[in-house]
């Protein structure tokens, strides 16, 4: 009998939660956008009050439902409810940002837990093409303890959406394979970094 996953997305107001969803999602989207009245703090003409939802149906025929956490902190009381029973999180960055990393501590700290199983993954949008500008997002991670995968990604790209999720999901078939074996894996003691043509 196929079974149910939830995955969720998660990051500031504006990093591409809705548009990473939107591409990959085989349904259209729903969203519970409306109009933005912060705009001083952010321009962006609408944004998401509640979640979106997405679904994705795997080969195997199980079904991978896509759920858009709100990022503003005014809607952190709902963070805690939408991650029980999530199989695990995409996390989005976006580098443009005045201040990037302490937008990102804000959910490094709101969804520890989770991070520090590695059941997750980094995805930093709008990067700077100076080198090691990924690797300040690893060594902020690693502040931590949180060892995922972190990616330069353009969440507009089915494809750069699909490296996270890919990403992901070898992530936690080595964790799951750790787990039944007993003896834990030198891959889940390593926080991998790569651009959007990197793979994990």
């Amino acid at each position: 009998m196929p079974q149910e996953y939830k995955l969720l997305f998660a990051g500031g107001m504006g990093v591409g939660k809705t548009t990473a969803i939107s591409a990959i999602s085989e349904i259209p989207p729903v969203s519970t956008d409306v109009a933005n009245s912060d705009r001083e703090a952010f321009d962006k003409a609408l944004t998401t009050v509640t979640l979106d939802y997405g679904r994705i149906t795997l080969p195997s025929g199980d079904r991978l439902r896509l759920y858009g956490i709100p990022g503003q902190n005014r809607f952190s009381f709902m963070w805690g409810m939408l991650e029980q029973g999530a199989m695990g999180m995409v996390l989005l960055a976006d580098a443009s940002r005045p201040d990037p990393f302490a937008e990102l501590d804000i959910f490094l700290k709101a969804f520890g837990r989770l991070l520090r199983t590695g059941r997750a993954v980094l995805g930093v949008g709008r990067l700077p093409s100076q080198r090691g500008e990924l690797d300040k997002y690893v060594m902020r991670l690693a502040r931590r303890k949180i060892k995922i995968p972190v990616f330069s990604v353009d969440v507009r790209e089915k494809k750069d959406v699909l490296l996270l999720l890919d990403a992901l999901f070898t992530q936690i078939e080595v964790i799951e394979e750790d787990y039944r074996s007993g003896a834990p894996s030198e891959k889940t003691d390593k926080t991998h970094s790569g651009t959007n043509e990197s793979t994990v």
